[in-house]
């Protein structure tokens, strides 16, 4: 993990922390947290208050009278869609790799949030925390925006080379690099001082029976990553080969059947989905 470090510490320009998005996941795991409590976190964030409110009036939202205020917008869409608009609102600013880097920060990003919601999705069949568990798979990939500031075009022919081979991403950057992207992004998590179950998760989302206690969660993560890539990439998928799909389907007692419907999930929540998406 030292030579991990050692990176962090020499990349000039990292994701910046969501200062944000930690203060009200926590929150929300407490019942008797109320809409004006989440509201002053919110309201902490000018730039943030004022996108919710502008989304939350927008066509998809809006009622017959306009929000005026963050505690208006909670009690209208609710306190899960509020977490999903603020994770997506915070976390998009992470997700800005060099454009010389030959990382697509739009696409990751995309990606990023997709797989965020088919963790959601995941969450209720396997009694995880939601929230926790959608922002695990959003920040799933932020080690990639930090190799790709730390290599440069490097990374990015590696990203290339692996997709013509078919050789796995990972296995690529433990041989060039020594670590793989989820081991630097869960490096950056702890920097963050985000809770140590979605740290792991982030770290052992490609072997989740490795991450102990936390392995439901990396599990789901894993699950929802695939998600995310058949989703995306129809033509291209071939879950019933994957193996590490299938591991951690298992892991979780879920099946092909449980994709389908997360599948079907994630098509009824489209419009939702990308309109958070189009918030960059």
């Amino acid at each position: 993990m030292e030579a991990i470090h050692k990176l962090l510490r020499e990349v000039k320009v990292l994701p910046p922390a969501p200062q944000v998005l930690p203060k009200v996941l926590e929150a929300l795991r407490h019942e008797q947290t109320t809409l004006e409590e989440v509201g002053e976190l919110i309201a902490l964030d000018p730039a943030l208050t004022a996108k919710l409110l502008h989304y939350c009036n927008s066509v998809y939202f809006a009622g017959r009278e306009p929000v005026a205020s963050v505690p208006e917008a909670i009690g209208r869409v609710g306190f899960q869609t509020i977490f999903s608009l603020v994770s997506a609102v915070t976390g998009n600013k992470s997700f800005n790799p060099p454009a010389d880097s030959g990382l697509d920060g739009a696409q990751l990003w995309k990606h990023s949030l997709t797989t965020a919601f088919g963790c959601k999705f995941i969450a209720e069949d396997i009694d995880e925390d939601s929230n926790l568990l959608f922002t695990a798979g959003l920040l799933h990939d932020i080690g990639r925006v930090v190799l790709a500031q730390a290599k440069g075009a490097a990374y990015g022919q590696l990203l290339t080379q692996a997709a013509g081979s078919g050789a796995k991403v990972t296995e690529c950057e433990k041989s060039a690099y020594g670590f793989t992207h989820a081991e630097v992004g869960a490096c950056l998590l702890e920097n963050w001082r985000l809770p140590a179950q979605l740290v792991l998760a982030v770290r052992f989302h490609h072997q989740p029976a490795a991450a102990g206690a936390a392995k439901k969660t990396a599990a789901g993560v894993c699950v929802g990553n695939a998600l995310a890539h058949i989703f995306e990439h129809p033509a291209e998928s071939d879950a019933a080969n994957n193996s590490e799909l299938q591991n951690a389907l298992q892991l979780l007692g879920l099946g092909p059947r449980h994709m389908e419907l997360y599948d079907e999930q994630m098509q009824e929540n489209w419009e939702f989905v990308n309109g958070l998406i189009q918030l960059r």
